[in-house]
């Protein structure tokens, strides 16, 4: 069943009883026929696991089964079945693929390649997996299976047969669908076939970037080059999922696959997921091996897995299967040589990879950086969170000392873990007084924030976009209370007059807000 949300010239505007009915309706249909899991009309979920890719083994599980949506992680079996078809020799690495006016019209993220134009199958992967492009997504689907329906059905009986049976597809790309499915189970089985299925075209994944008619792109997998071993694989985004993502690395003979689903944001994502892979490679076996389905050693093979590489190997690992001749290899080195000089020169812009769309955005203002505040914090193994289980925030919280009556009226005899909310402030401001004078000299105020995580993030990531005036400096986050709200004061101390207007002055070209305060 297909409801059409655009229907043309409407000539009476709905009331709130009619669109509630239509909903009504649209509910129970859907959910009468079976096509949409209620769970899919609940707000975002976190889910989070990791595999011991060698035997399957789940190391580490949170709600790995609960219904999620995939978003951009949808074109990991795209992919899946375009291998598919080059294994089966149904296609080659340079037979083109046309895109249609209706895969043109796709919402972004895309390459953006004119209706009519054609691009070769190679291209086509690297657009999938480094610019994420729904555009692309949608003309190999309609390469593939004529339709993108008739595709995105093959897609979901592929999923089935892997063992991913909480997966539904009803596209190719990822973008918004409430019917489109899956589980954290069910994405860490398709990168562990992705492994162990297609060893001779994986390396793709840990494509970081490639050259369009002369313009790098870049991706945003920020895992790759700055996470030890990693190769892969897929990031997503779309605000019914949160930020999604899915990771292999590989240290010596471990391999552990990683799933976080329903990230807050890019880097909260990405720092959960570094902590909990960091976690447990320990734990994991070595061998040669690759699982076949998330929580089973059934079906595991041996895979000749290629060396974790750089970007610019990429071509002759990937297209080792099409056997270029001489000067198609010669070719292929210059193209390389070219982007990589080209995205030297991107890099050294300082500029990030953006997208709209089913993808993330970089860090652009202040805002972006209160929202990329910590992750959530993993469970130790006895289900409790300890302070080594939250990711090392390197900043020191000071209360700010409250008024001297709420401290009055804080009854000491009372354990504080069992004292209201007002009276632990209240203990707190109590012992914060205690080393007053200890912000001695100047200080910089990078604006108040609604928590100690944002306002953490914000210190974080100012320090590291302009550590020449923050090396050595100290970073704080105060509790501020006015006329009954707490906030959290981003702030670092140590400074004289000097040094702290020339600190607001670089981060201010940040755009970010700053304010430089004498000794008080």
């Amino acid at each position: 069943m297909r409801f059409l949300w655009h229907c043309g010239e409407r000539k009476a505007p709905w009331n709130k009883a009619s669109l509630l009915s239509f909903a009504i309706v649209v509910v129970l249909t859907t959910v009468t026929l079976g096509l949409i899991p209620a769970a899919a009309y609940a707000a975002p979920q976190f889910a989070a696991l990791t595999i011991d890719a060698r035997n399957g083994k789940v190391l580490f599980a949170q709600d790995i089964d609960g219904i999620r949506h995939p978003a951009s992680l949808t074109k990991m079996m795209t992919l899946y079945l375009l291998f598919q078809d080059l294994s089966a020799g149904k296609i080659a690495l340079n037979s083109p693929i046309t895109v249609s006016a209706r895969a043109t019209g796709m919402a972004p993220s895309k390459l953006g390649v004119k209706a009519g134009q054609s691009i070769s199958v190679e291209t086509a992967i690297r657009a999938i997996v480094v610019k994420s492009a729904n555009d692309i997504a949608a003309a190999v689907a309609e390469k593939l299976g004529g339709t993108e329906n008739a595709f995105a059905q093959r897609m979901t009986r592929t999923a089935r047969g892997l063992g991913m049976s909480r997966t539904t597809f009803l596209n190719a790309s990822g973008l918004p669908n409430p019917g489109q499915v899956t589980s954290a189970r069910d994405m860490a089985t398709l990168g562990l076939r992705l492994m162990r299925d297609f060893p001779q075209y994986y390396p793709y994944f840990r494509t970081q970037s490639f050259v369009y008619q002369g313009k790098t792109i870049k991706g945003h997998n920020r895992l790759l080059g700055s996470y030890q071993g990693t190769d892969g694989i897929k990031t997503g985004y779309v605000a019914a999922s949160g930020f999604n993502l899915v990771t292999s690395v590989r240290r010596g003979d471990k391999r552990l696959v990683g799933v976080v689903l329903g990230g807050k944001s890019g880097a909260s994502r990405d720092a959960y997921m570094k902590q909990m892979l960091s976690r447990y490679f320990d734990d994991a076996a070595s061998g040669s091996a690759i699982a076949a389905y998330a929580g089973s050693s059934k079906g595991a093979k041996p895979t000749d897995e290629l060396q974790t590489a750089s970007a610019g190997d990429i071509d002759a690992e990937a297209t080792a299967a099409a056997k270029p001749t001489r000067k198609e290899a010669a070719a292929k080195r210059l193209a390389a040589r070219k982007s990589k000089a080209q995205e030297d020169q991107v890099s050294s812009s300082g500029e990030e990879p953006t997208e709209q769309g089913d993808t993330e955005d970089g860090v652009d203002s202040m805002a972006n950086l209160a929202a990329q505040a910590a992750a959530p914090a993993m469970p130790s193994a006895t289900g409790t969170t300890t302070k080594a289980d939250q990711p090392a925030a390197q900043v020191e919280t000071v209360p700010q000392p409250m008024p001297d009556q709420a401290v009055a009226e804080t009854p000491a005899s009372v354990p504080f873990q069992q004292k209201t909310a007002e009276q632990q402030i209240a203990d707190q401001a109590q012992m914060a007084s205690i080393s007053a004078g200890s912000d001695a000299g100047w200080t910089i105020s990078l604006g108040d924030y609604a928590t100690k995580n944002d306002a953490q993030a914000v210190l974080q990531q100012m320090r590291k976009r302009t550590p020449g005036v923050l090396n050595g400096r100290t970073a704080q986050t105060v509790m501020v209370e006015k006329k009954g709200k707490i906030t959290y004061r981003a702030r670092f101390t140590g400074f004289d007059e000097s040094s702290a207007a020339m600190a607001c002055k670089t981060i201010k070209k940040q755009k970010a807000p700053c304010q430089a305060q004498g000794p008080s």
